[in-house]
């Protein structure tokens, strides 16, 4: 299962595991390596739901204003067209797999990504790539929002 093509994509490193093409389309799945201190802003997927398996350490999952947090072996769902976001508060690196239903949005990483080989540091975005990201995003049907207010 950690065959797949690697990705530094905002300060984290993705892994392709399973391509829409591969599922008629039904769904894609990817493993994030987020870093400590990073994660996606709060941002609204119009085509796709997503559903979150910590594999190691842990999360701060923020699902339309709602705040939880997960831990290894701990799953959450965020339905498209709510805003979501995540980030790493820990002080090593988790591992989420993360599976896109339907499928296709896997594509976005490797467009918007940097060629990483395993075992190499994940490379810091940069304001070039950042810029790419946002300009590609609308296109994989992706916005990006203002922090919702959390709930604790």
């Amino acid at each position: 299962m950690r065959q797949g093509r690697l990705y530094d994509v905002g300060g984290d490193r993705v892994r392709i595991l399973i391509e829409a093409a591969a599922t008629g389309g039904a769904l894609g799945m990817i493993e994030i390596e987020v870093a400590p201190g990073n994660g996606p802003p709060p941002h609204v997927h119009s085509r796709e739901d997503e559903t979150f398996h910590v594999l190691e350490g842990e999360l701060v999952l923020t699902v339309g204003g709602e705040r939880q947090t997960l831990r290894a072996g701990e799953t959450a769902f965020a339905p498209r067209g709510i805003p979501h976001g995540f980030r790493n508060d820990g002080r090593s690196a988790a591992r989420v797999l993360v599976t896109l239903t339907p499928g296709g949005f896997e594509r976005f990483f490797a467009e918007v990504g940097a060629p990483a080989e395993p075992g190499s540091p994940i490379a810091p975005p940069t304001a070039d790539a950042l810029a790419r990201l946002v300009g590609i995003a609308p296109r994989y049907g992706l916005s990006f929002v203002p922090p919702a207010p959390e709930v604790a």
